[in-house]
């Protein structure tokens, strides 16, 4: 289905209605694995400036961050929960079955992963019989200690999450339902980690066709919208490749680095990080990707208020919505 406002259907649901035609402001949080962590620094300056938030947004990472954000409302808490994730030996264990034994061949890690276990013929052994490298009641655990057993109806803030319909290639967005399985479903990395059935659909990772979520949130109500994107551009991806496989992950990476640039030009406001070729699994690195955060906002936040002030006077106050160009539409199905 074509994207669409659906704003009084949105927000007139559960905990969180709001006026009609009141003025929103949305959070676009990318994925990224351990380079998302920057969405913590930026969360933090949000509630520093008193930036108000009525939405959230997000796929993968963001979806994970934005899921707890939108729950608790709380940064400080939002920190510590992730802080208790990372620490803990199932994630850490987790994290090494797709990074234990792999030599620093490129800054995205990820599919450069597969190509190292392609060469050791792991591959075949491990990725071609087994569903994927993460089981699924190890993948079930980590969520349900991580978050709430309740509707995304229930939800302090109105959120949602990006997913990709492995049978269909659909854009999913999740609106309603169990926050568990949504943000499930939106980080349950191809290969890596199980894919989650839901009403009869597989979904997987919504980075494979969404990565920074600004178009749905403005179809979900939002007059504007802050994206954060903390992916890899294509100089972090490392040497030009030099064999047949290598070109062929390469070219995968392209793919998704060109659909991002497009998906993300809607965004009103676009903070990008600076965290540099960061490795995907380096969640170590978590304070020096909070402080990257907080720097971008620190640098943005005057256009930021700037700039949302100019939308809410083209929104008469949020009276039109989404009072812009029509091009920043692109289907999706909303759940």
């Amino acid at each position: 289905m074509r994207a669409r406002p659906i704003c009084d259907e949105f927000s007139d649901k559960g905990k969180h209605a709001m006026a009609r035609n009141l003025f929103k402001t949305a959070l676009a949080l990318s994925g990224g694995s351990a380079r998302a962590l920057t969405h913590l620094g930026v969360l933090e300056e949000l509630e520093r400036y008193k930036v108000r938030v009525d939405m959230i947004v997000g796929t993968s990472m963001g979806a994970i961050i934005g899921g707890l954000y939108a729950y608790y409302a709380d940064v400080a808490t939002v920190i510590q929960k992730m802080r208790k994730l990372i620490e803990s030996d199932l994630f850490v264990k987790s994290v090494s079955i797709a990074t234990e034994d792999i030599p620093e061949i490129g800054p995205d890690g990820f599919f450069n992963r597969f190509l190292w276990l392609f060469r050791r013929g792991v591959y075949y052994t491990h990725s071609m019989i087994r569903p994927t490298l993460v089981a699924e009641d190890t993948y079930t655990e980590i969520m349900d200690s991580l978050l709430p057993d309740l509707a995304i109806e229930d939800l302090r803030l109105p959120f949602a999450s990006i997913a990709t319909d492995l049978g269909t290639g659909e854009e999913i967005v999740l609106r309603s339902g169990s926050l568990r399985k949504a943000v499930a479903a939106s980080a349950a990395i191809p290969g890596l980690l199980p894919s989650v059935q839901h009403l009869g659909r597989p979904l997987v990772d919504g980075g494979w066709v969404d990565n920074v979520p600004a178009a749905p949130a403005i179809a979900l109500g939002a007059h504007f919208v802050i994206a954060v994107d903390a992916t890899l551009e294509v100089t972090g991806l490392g040497a030009t490749p030099i064999s047949a496989i290598e070109t062929l992950f390469r070219c995968n990476e392209l793919t998704r680095i060109s659909l991002t640039r497009h998906r993300k030009n809607c965004a009103d406001i676009l903070l990008a990080p600076g965290i540099g070729d960061m490795n995907w699994a380096n969640f170590t690195a978590m304070e020096r990707c909070m402080s990257a955060g907080r720097d971008v906002f620190r640098r943005d936040v005057d256009r930021i208020l700037r700039k949302r002030q100019m939308r809410r006077y083209r929104s008469l106050w949020g009276s039109l919505h989404p009072a812009r160009e029509p091009a920043w539409q692109h289907p999706f199905t909303i759940l």
